[in-house]
């Protein structure tokens, strides 16, 4: 069995609300939003030399609700929130040519609803799964289209086996999975605090 790692996350914390139709995977019956769309979307900011890039976490959320447009789209929270106006506008970029979207349509709260799925630091791509142990146990969220709109799936680990054991790859760049730890006892900046005090990404689970 290979190494886990895991990252601390909060849901006490604002996010950078952004969302879309995720119309690029109706007609694909095992289409995963997240890896078809937002993946290949967020990979550039990862290659990113900036400092102030590679040194933030920048974490990103999903969930589905209704919108005045449409009966669901996919909702996407980053945080933090107020990253600062180069990683904002890069930001921006990134996610502006996905069909249809309304990009940075305000800052809210996170709901309970919404869960992490992926993240930038250090020039590493980390997509993440969760324990929920009253509910799925081990998850991955992904986002699929079901009754001609997009709905939040949770796939449980216990398919893919692999997805909870397995090295971390040293190669920069390289998109690679960890737990995400939602906890409640701090929030969202005192975990990117530590999460950046960290010299690893992530932490191994023994």
């Amino acid at each position: 069995m290979g190494n886990r790692y895991f990252i601390e996350l909060s849901r006490s914390d604002t996010g950078l609300v952004s969302y879309f139709p995720g119309l690029e995977v109706k007609d694909d019956a095992n289409g995963d939003w997240i890896e078809k769309v937002l993946v290949p979307a967020v990979e550039p900011i990862a290659k990113r030399k900036s400092a102030k890039i590679r040194d933030i976490p920048i974490t990103f959320w999903s969930c589905v609700r209704g919108t005045v447009r449409r009966r669901a789209e996919v909702f996407l929270f980053v945080t933090p929130a107020y990253p600062g106006a180069a990683i904002e506008q890069t930001l921006r970029q990134a996610l502006q040519p996905i069909i249809d979207g309304k990009v940075h349509a305000g800052r809210e709260r996170l709901p309970k609803d919404a869960f992490p799925c992926l993240q930038v630091f250090r020039g590493k791509l980390i997509r993440f799964y969760c324990n929920l142990k009253n509910h799925y146990g081990y998850s991955l969220p992904t986002v699929c289209w079901k009754d001609k709109s997009p709905e939040l799936e949770l796939l449980p680990i216990s398919e893919n086996d692999e997805l909870i054991a397995f090295d971390v790859p040293t190669e920069d760049l390289e998109l690679f999975l960890a737990e995400a730890m939602v906890i409640s006892v701090s929030n969202g900046e005192e975990c990117r605090r530590f999460q950046q005090a960290l010299n690893a990404v992530a932490r191994k689970v023994e």
